[in-house]
């Protein structure tokens, strides 16, 4: 007959079950409008979509998770509302800027308008894992110039304490 030693009765213990992943998960929709002085004091509209589009090719994460990408389309209007930028952004617009492994994980989280002058309407795109923390994102600055180019740079740290002083002034 065999004796089984008495376990510490202060000690729960409990089976781990990993988690399990369900349907595909999506941020949510967002928009936002604002107008800004530019070209010679002129008022110009700009607005900011993002919506999760699951024909985008899904990112997973370590447990099998699906998320779906977004589309965040920038459009400017000029002061009498004809057009003067209009295009829809993926992550495939931001890939030379991302390592192997964020080409694979990483979603298009965000693009948020942060000034305009004279070399042109200056953004922040980002992209990020699922889940990861923000310190964890990948920033580029994105510029569109008077023709309507765009330009993508990395984001330096002076530029981010730009945005979160402007965020905390929301």
């Amino acid at each position: 007959c065999q004796q089984k030693k008495a376990g510490n009765p202060d000690i729960i213990t409990t089976d781990y079950e990993a988690p399990k992943p369900v349907a595909p998960i999506s941020q949510d929709a967002m928009s936002d409008k604002m107008t800004v002085k530019w070209v010679d004091g002129r008022n110009y509209e700009i607005v900011v979509n993002r919506t999760p589009v699951d024909s985008l090719p899904m990112v997973t994460d370590e447990i099998g998770q699906r998320f779906i990408d977004n589309v965040i389309r920038v459009k400017v209007l000029r002061e009498d509302g004809t057009k003067f930028f209009d295009r829809q952004f993926t992550k495939r617009a931001f890939l030379n800027w991302l390592d192997k492994e964020y080409k694979k994980s990483a979603v298009l989280e965000g693009i948020r308008f942060l000034k305009a002058d004279t070399a042109g309407l200056e953004f922040v795109a980002w992209l990020n894992s699922p889940g990861a923390g923000d310190d964890e994102a990948i920033e580029l600055r994105m510029t569109v110039n008077r023709n309507g180019e765009v330009n993508i740079q990395p984001h330096n740290e002076n530029d981010r304490e730009d945005l979160e002083m402007q965020e905390s002034e929301e």
